[in-house]
């Protein structure tokens, strides 16, 4: 800031802006995201915006080689969107960061002075995963780390208890580790086979120790004592 008014002042009101100095701000998405109940393919995107005193116009634009906004085409935006700006506490120099970062969404905050405007980032990351599981079984059939991992995802989010069982069995038919059977004994939970869990958890609980891994014993006891309770 310096000492300067900022938005409307050094950043004018109703004009383009190219949010920040020197090369455009990127965008850069590996999955498909909804911004604002739009779509936004995976890639990279610059950022504009048109500040104003009651509403602001994110742009995200297709041309990430920009360098203000004297060669920027509204033909090459890939979406446009308004926000209402907040009053917050000053700050020094124009920041860009992320809050509210979950699973599957996150808001990207733009803020300057004493003003700060948001949108959110949303990703049907379920979706994605399931995808990404099933071409990586197609793909790599017998990998006992890849079944765990996959079964463990299934129960982390209720999706579908069954296929995380046979996943769960699969990995542990291979060798029996520690994790592994620790992801059946949820798996056997998750499908109320009470007892298969708690005999299998108790396996678990004998390897994890061997292993002196203190932290997953842990972890281990206090689901049993969950399934015992649930007897």
């Amino acid at each position: 800031m310096k000492g300067r008014k900022i938005f409307g002042g050094l950043v004018p009101y109703g004009e383009m802006w190219r949010t920040g100095a020197n090369k455009a701000v990127e965008l850069k998405i590996e999955g498909a995201m909804m911004i604002n109940n739009q779509k936004l393919e995976p890639g990279a995107y610059s950022v504009f915006t048109i500040p104003g005193e009651t509403e602001w116009t994110i742009i995200i634009n297709k041309n990430t080689e920009l360098w203000g906004a004297g060669s920027y085409k509204q033909e090459e935006d890939a979406m446009r969107f308004t926000v209402k700006p907040t009053t917050v506490a000053a700050t020094e120099s124009f920041t860009i960061d992320f809050a509210n970062v979950k699973d599957k969404s996150a808001t990207v905050q733009l803020y300057w002075e004493t003003t700060k405007v948001s949108f959110d980032l949303v990703n049907d990351f379920m979706e994605e995963g399931k995808k990404n599981i099933e071409e990586a079984i197609a793909a790599a059939e017998n990998t006992m780390g890849l079944y765990n991992d996959a079964a463990e995802f299934y129960l982390d989010y209720n999706i579908d208890a069954k296929l995380a069982l046979e996943w769960a069995k699969k990995s542990a038919a291979q060798k029996e580790r520690y994790w592994n059977l620790y992801t059946l004994a949820r798996a056997y939970a998750a499908n109320g086979m009470t007892k298969e869990a708690i005999e299998t958890g108790n396996k678990s609980l004998t390897l994890a120790n061997e292993a002196k891994n203190t932290g997953m014993a842990q972890t281990i006891t206090k689901s049993l004592e969950t399934w015992n309770e649930g007897r």
